[in-house]
């Protein structure tokens, strides 16, 4: 099989495991096997399954939004519907972008572990995240802690990968559906605080669909992260509403046997 068909097969793979868009702990939790397989180098999954965390609980519609909408529009019930259903659409959107970043992440994790160093690896995934990746699998298999600067450039490298291939423009295409003006600026504006996060630390976010600002609260979110210390960062995944389910376990082999 040539590269490429690796790599579909791979993400074959992944989208088996990967569920329904709203299977969110299923996923966080296999995002949290990779980040362990990587010897903790790779902390583009453990971040990243703190956000998708954070968000079922904020945008669904018993979350924080929805309790808004219903207690704006208290006194009329079609009203307080149709915005559920228009916020409640924005979370499966949401969902379904939570969902390309676990076919991304899995899939050019266990590309790059398998195939990083073939000649042609770098037409498949963008040269720049096949070094990182690289860099990653190397010290893993070594047994070594890359230090903080390089662990942090890898996860940059992930991070804006995502954010400019598939998160955002499934964001503005999300936003863009929107017909409401209190509800567009409540998505927009959201509060956002991972569990790591200090107790007065919080995003207060100018425009959610921005690229640039999402970011920059991404890296922000990684340097919390280094100053919490990563044994706080797992701890805290369980302390979510929807907290990861340990008992799921499929990748387990499919990672210790790459």
């Amino acid at each position: 099989m040539n590269l490429a068909g690796s790599y579909e097969a791979l993400r074959a793979e992944a989208t088996s495991l990967a569920g329904e868009p709203g299977d969110l702990p299923r996923r966080a939790s296999l995002l949290h096997a990779v980040y362990l397989d990587s010897g903790r180098n790779h902390a583009f999954p453990q971040i990243a399954l703190h956000g998708a965390l954070w968000a079922a609980g904020f945008f669904e519609t018993t979350g924080t939004l929805g309790r808004l909408v219903s207690w704006r529009y208290f006194y009329d019930r079609a009203e307080r519907e149709r915005r559920h259903a228009m916020l409640h659409g924005f979370w499966l959107g949401f969902q379904e972008a939570n969902r390309s970043v676990f076919l991304d992440t899995w899939t050019n994790y266990l590309f790059s572990k398998r195939h990083g160093r073939e000649r042609g690896a770098e037409t498949v995934l963008r040269p720049e995240l096949l070094t990182a990746l690289n860099a990653v699998h190397e010290a893993a298999r070594r047994g070594l802690l890359l230090d903080p600067p390089e662990r942090r450039g890898v996860f940059e490298v992930a991070l804006r990968w995502e954010q400019e291939a598939t998160v955002g423009p499934r964001v503005k295409e999300e936003v863009a559906r929107f017909d409401c003006p209190i509800l567009r600026r409540l998505v927009l504006k959201p509060v956002v605080r991972f569990r790591y996060f200090p107790r007065w630390k919080r995003f207060w976010f100018r425009d959610f669909s921005d690229t640039d600002e999402r970011i920059a609260r991404a890296m922000e979110s990684y340097d919390l992260a280094e100053r919490a210390g990563w044994d706080r960062v797992e701890a805290a995944m369980r302390r979510y509403k929807t907290p990861p389910d340990a008992t799921i376990d499929p990748c387990a082999t499919s990672l210790s046997s790459s």
